[in-house]
This record gives structure tokens, sequence and C-alpha cells, in this order.
């Protein structure tokens, strides 16, 4: 591909004094040849992408520099993410169409150009949209639906009436439309199942990780939002709601009712209580305990989570309490 083309694709600024070399892929400064397009999004890299041996380099805008071919770009770290996506390779890695050892009923609907890797099992009335690529050993229950160009990689379960977009990316292990953790208590203290008559919605361009589950709902459904990404190994109850372009780190637990809104940043074990909110642009910061609801544009933090520079404040005068403990002795001499 050229570099010229490149730079249209990120919207830069091509040199048209500098040559146009063809770029076959992109690299660290440290590991990029002369067939690389490199990127810094750090000053501080500056140097070592003059030095490197890649063709030429993306940097922010009024920070170029003569010793490279220079793109720049208003965030280098998104101009990146979107030429790495112009090298990943996306080509099917069983071959195209249905593989032979493939189990599909023959009430299901498969696009011509999706592809079906060896063992997977496609159940009545499921639907592939168009460019769908779905690995080894899945399993695609009854009544399923995925839009067009969405990944299934190998192991993974999508389980029945489930309806995903289109663009989606589900990662090997995850189990889509498990049972919710739903159970009565009799007078004897027996547990009573209670069975979820709900599925679960994955709207276009979100991401599930590996070993991810997520839960189907009671009556209503369980909503992964358009954009939504979801790190490894996340455990998302049943009627749970996730607003678009949220992000959760690996190891969060979301229970049972709980609505998180849209732009949302959750950091890693996170755990929620059930039946709270989430506001709009929240953070949360990493192993906090959230138990009750969180108002728009909040930073929390914590066990229980609460505002994010309070618990700073706290965790600062938890580190004093050995000497404040000394200075009590002494007091008390």
């Amino acid at each position: 591909m050229k570099l010229s083309a490149i730079a249209a694709h990120i919207g830069a600024e091509f040199p048209a004094t500098r040559e146009d070399p063809d770029v076959f892929g992109i690299a660290s400064p440290e590991s990029a040849s002369q067939k690389h397009l490199t990127f810094i999004s750090d000053p501080k890299y500056a140097d070592q992408a003059k030095t490197c041996s890649a063709c030429a380099v993306i940097v922010k805008k009024g920070a170029a520099f003569p010793e490279k071919i220079c793109l720049e770009a208003d965030d280098p770290y998104v101009a990146y993410a979107l030429v790495a996506q112009l090298f990943e390779d996306v080509a099917p890695l069983f071959g195209g169409g249905v593989h032979p050892s493939a189990i599909v009923d023959k009430t299901a609907t498969i696009a011509k150009s999706a592809s079906i890797g060896p063992g997977t099992v496609i159940g009545a009335n499921a639907a592939i949209g168009a460019n769908c690529r779905i690995g080894a050993n899945c399993v695609i229950e009854r009544g399923v639906r995925i839009g067009e160009s969405t990944r299934v990689d190998s192991g993974a379960v999508v389980r029945y009436d489930t309806e995903i977009g289109s663009r989606v990316v589900i990662q090997s292990g995850a189990v889509i439309g498990s049972d919710g953790f739903g159970n009565a208590r009799d007078k004897n203290n027996a547990f009573v199942r209670i069975p979820c008559f709900g599925n679960v919605i994955i709207e276009d361009d979100a991401e599930i990780g590996a070993c991810a589950a997520i839960d189907r709902g009671n009556f209503e459904p369980t909503v992964i939002g358009k954009g939504v990404k979801l790190d490894n190994l996340i455990h998302i109850a049943h009627n749970v709601a996730i607003g678009e372009h949220t992000a959760i780190a690996a190891q969060t637990g979301i229970s049972g009712s709980t609505k998180v809104g849209k732009r949302v940043i959750i950091a890693g074990q996170v755990g929620f209580v059930g039946h709270i909110s989430i506001g709009d642009d929240s953070f949360v910061g990493a192993k906090a305990g959230v138990s009750k609801n969180v108002d728009p544009g909040a930073k929390v933090t914590g066990y229980p989570a609460r505002d994010f520079m309070t618990m700073r404040r706290i965790d600062a005068a938890s580190n004093q309490l050995p000497e404040l403990l000394k200075e009590v002795k002494k007091l008390r001499g």
C-alpha cells in the first residue's frame, strides 16, 4: 500500500516533495524495517523514531522532524489504530465456505460469503450474515441472528435466540446467552430455579473478550450497546444494559438489572451490585466495589466506591497511620 494512500486514510497531508514508498505493515520503532510505518504518541520517543528504520512516522500535528517522512495527525494513537486495521489479516482461518465437518441445520441460513470452521454446529433457524467468520468448534444455537462481517472465534458458544449485530467480535471461550443466576427460596430454604425467558442483544461494532459470560434476561433482554468493548473474563448478569461506547476491563462483574450509561470507563476487577445506575461519561477505578448509583461524569474508586479524590486523600492518610499510632501511644504515656 502506498504511503500516500495511508496518509489519506488517516486525514494526514502527504508531503509532495518526498518519495511515496510502498508500506507493508506497521511496527514499533524498535522492530520496524524500511518496509514499515511506525508512530509516536509521546514526544519523549522522538529521538528513537528519528533513528529507527521505518520509512515514515505518524506524529502529532506540529511535531514533524526532517529525518523521516512524517504523517501529522490530531491523535497519533487513533491514527495508529486506523492504520493497523488496514494491515489486519481478516482471511478465514479455516478457508472459505462451510467446512465439511461443520454440522448445519437444514433450516439455518448462511450467507455465501460467510465462512464456518471445522466442528462448528449451527442450529435450527439460525441466520449468519455476509462475510461473517465463524471459527472451529463454535456452537451457534437455534434462532441466533448474526449480522454482517461479525467474527466468532473458535470455541465460543452463542445460545438460542441471541441477536448479534454487524462487525461484532466475540473471542474464544465466550458464552453468550447463558441462564441468569435466578433462584427463589422456599419454606424449607431450598432454592427453586427461575428459568429465563429473555435473550441477549449485542449491537453493532461491539467486542466481547475471551471467556466472557453474558447472561440472558429474565423477561427483557440483556443489552450490550453499540461499540461497547468488553475485556476478557467479564461477567454480565441478566437484564444488564450497557450503553454505547463503554469500555470495561478484565475480571469485572456486573450484577443483574444494573444499567451502565454511555462512554463509561470501568477498570479491572470492579464489582457492581444489582439494580443501580451508572451515569454517562463516568469513570470507575480498579477493584472498586460499587453499591449505589454513580452520577453522570463522576469518578469513583475504592471499596465501597466513593469520589476519586476523596479516596486518594483517604489512602494518603492511611499511610500515616503507623506514625499517628506512635504519637497516640506517646500522648497516653
